[in-house]
């Protein structure tokens, strides 16, 4: 991936970093930022968005706040470069809590503004109208930040708090907050699993990337995703599986094995329980899509 601007990390003197990338692929690790906020804009481009425990597909132009802690990523390996590299663009925005100070927040006529941030420890996605406008905005903002980014990231968490167009991410559930002495550990897993999900990959293999037993792995991939690693990496392949259906011509059998799936009678049991159709369903639903 190429970046317009190497990331740094935020601290107090430099709190706020606008990061622009530009690729053919989105395909980042599941990580978080353990003392960051992040506003993410993701256009010319679809597939799935991680968070927290919502695995879910996005659209050509997707919008999300996330608070410290939540892992997160976004991947469009599902449709095999059906995407047009020159207009795939990511715009992330990373700032911390000297931005938005706690006797700021204190303040009644920012009571919106703290709400958000408070409600961000979910994930929110934005769509309709203000997903729209603040599209527009966030383009106009300079990589290096002055007085005029400050103004229009304030402007543009004022608009984002009074919305009613946007969605939580994760469920009530999730309480989960990555921390700094993970992250590797973490983010070794998930990359791996993210890279051969589609494969044969026991539990075992997985665990000993990071030097913990099965069982213990078990209890450690579940607190951190609320899913059990099977139901995880199911997820995964019917995820690849329905975008394949959507955006090629391929045959469900050929769809189902190359997702990971060995036997189609249990794909199809799996795909139809998860999406409450059958594949032959899905794909004519969305044949608009190919």
């Amino acid at each position: 991936m190429k970046s317009i601007q190497e990331f740094v990390e935020t601290n107090r003197d430099h709190p706020l970093k606008i990061s622009v990338f530009e690729s053919s692929k989105l395909k980042y690790p599941f990580h978080y930022h353990a003392s960051e906020y992040e506003l993410t804009l993701t256009l010319g481009s679809s597939g799935l968005r991680l968070v927290g425990d919502s695995m879910r597909e996005f659209g050509n132009t997707d919008l999300v706040v996330i608070g410290p802690g939540i892992p997160h990523c976004w991947l469009n390996n599902f449709t095999n470069g059906v995407e047009n590299p020159e207009n795939i663009k990511v715009v992330v925005i990373h700032f911390n809590d000297h931005v938005f100070s706690e006797e700021l927040l204190k303040r009644q006529e920012l009571n919106h503004i703290r709400n958000l941030l408070l409600s961000a420890g979910r994930g929110i996605v934005f769509y309709g109208s203000i997903r729209e406008k603040i599209k527009h905005e966030i383009l106009k903002l300079k990589i290096d930040p002055d007085f005029g980014t400050w103004i229009s990231l304030y402007a543009i968490f004022n608009e984002l708090s009074q919305t009613g167009e946007y969605n939580y991410l994760t469920s009530l559930r999730y309480h989960y907050e990555g921390k700094k002495e993970e992250k590797v550990n973490f983010e070794k897993v998930h990359a791996f699993i993210l890279d051969n999900f589609r494969d044969k990959i026991k539990i075992g293999k997985v665990a000993s990337l990071i030097g913990m037993n099965e069982s213990a792995f078990s209890h450690y991939f579940k607190k951190r995703t609320l899913k059990s690693y099977t139901d995880f990496i199911n997820e995964l392949r019917l995820n690849y599986a329905a975008n394949q259906l959507s955006h090629t011509p391929k045959n469900v059998s050929e769809i189902a094995s190359e997702s990971g799936f060995s036997n189609l009678s249990n794909f199809n049991r799996m795909f139809k329980k998860w999406k409450d159709m059958t594949p032959n369903q899905w794909r004519k639903m969305t044949e608009n899509d190919m």
